[in-house]
């Protein structure tokens, strides 16, 4: 390859920077506001879903775009010992996130991972007439959502749209504190699992 070659088709496309991006969020399968026609994982007791979930796109500091892999496992037949696939090996994924004045990016998944574990709002959930019981975990189809990470291009437009399916967040950071801190703004990670992940059309929610 000639360097003049590399040059025509940089300036011919472009290059992908990585501080370009968008992050979309949809609540739980179950939720109220979930659109699949059931309720049964209630709505999170913390109130930080009344508003839906486009505040948390702004306030996404850092993501990363998850890899993949293929587990192998040897096998034997005449020959060589060779390595076939076995599995599939999903990455985790982390987000950033800065905090409102309120916290109610903080205030959102706590509310959603509690309610994996039965806290929700008080006369919502699988047993309106009651409550869910705390400590109990929820019906998989129930707590799972969907997230949408899409790198964009110079002009803002999406370059592309890397779907997380079936997520839902297994860990919450912690928030640090402290006096000695010159007024940094609060920030805090989420971690998510989810079944698979693959590139889908740009459109959006």
């Amino acid at each position: 390859m000639k360097v003049s070659e590399f040059n025509h088709h940089i300036k011919t496309g472009d290059l992908a920077r990585n501080n370009l991006y968008s992050v979309e969020i949809y609540l739980p399968q179950g939720h109220t506001g979930g659109g699949m026609g059931n309720v049964d994982f209630g709505e999170f007791y913390t109130g930080a879903d009344t508003e839906g979930t486009g505040f948390l796109s702004f306030m996404t500091k850092s993501v990363t775009i998850p890899g993949k892999s293929i587990g192998t496992i040897e096998a034997k037949r005449f020959g060589p010992i060779y390595k076939v696939a076995n599995d599939l090996i999903v990455d985790t994924v982390s987000m950033t996130f800065m905090c409102s004045a309120d916290y109610k990016e903080h205030k959102f998944f706590e509310g959603w991972i509690a309610g994996i574990m039965g806290a929700v709002k008080p006369g919502t959930g699988a047993t309106v007439s009651t409550n869910r019981q705390i400590y109990t975990l929820g019906y998989y189809y129930d707590y799972v959502g969907r997230v949408n990470i899409i790198p964009l291009d110079r002009q803002g437009g999406a370059a592309a749209n890397i779907v997380l399916l079936e997520a839902y967040p297994t860990a919450l950071g912690p928030i640090e504190m402290a006096w000695g801190d010159a007024g940094e703004v609060a920030n805090f990670t989420v971690t998510w699992s989810f079944k698979d992940w693959n590139h889908t059309s740009v459109t959006g929610w």
